[in-house]
C-alpha cells in the first residue's frame, strides 16, 4: 500500500521557511527571557514563534484533510 503525499506539505520551501521561523523566534525568546529584555520584545518574539508554529499546524492539517 503506497500513500501520496500533497506537494504542498512536504519539503516546500514554505515549510523550511516557517521551521526555521520557529527556530529563530524561539531561540530569541529565550534569549530575551535569560537577558531580561523588555516585555515588549519578550512578547513580540513569543507572538511570532506562536503565529508560525499555528501556520505549521494549520498546513498540515489542511494537507491530512486533502490526502483523505
Amino acid at each position: 500500500m503506497t500513500t501520496t503525499h500533497s506537494q504542498t506539505f512536504d519539503n516546500s520551501a514554505t515549510h523550511t521557511a516557517l521551521w526555521a521561523l520557529v527556530a529563530v523566534s524561539g531561540v530569541a525568546n529565550l534569549v530575551s527571557s535569560v537577558a531580561q529584555a523588555p516585555l515588549v520584545v519578550n512578547l513580540a518574539t513569543g507572538l511570532v514563534t506562536l503565529a508560525a508554529l499555528m501556520a505549521l499546524g494549520t498546513r498540515y492539517l489542511r494537507a491530512r484533510r486533502t490526502r483523505v
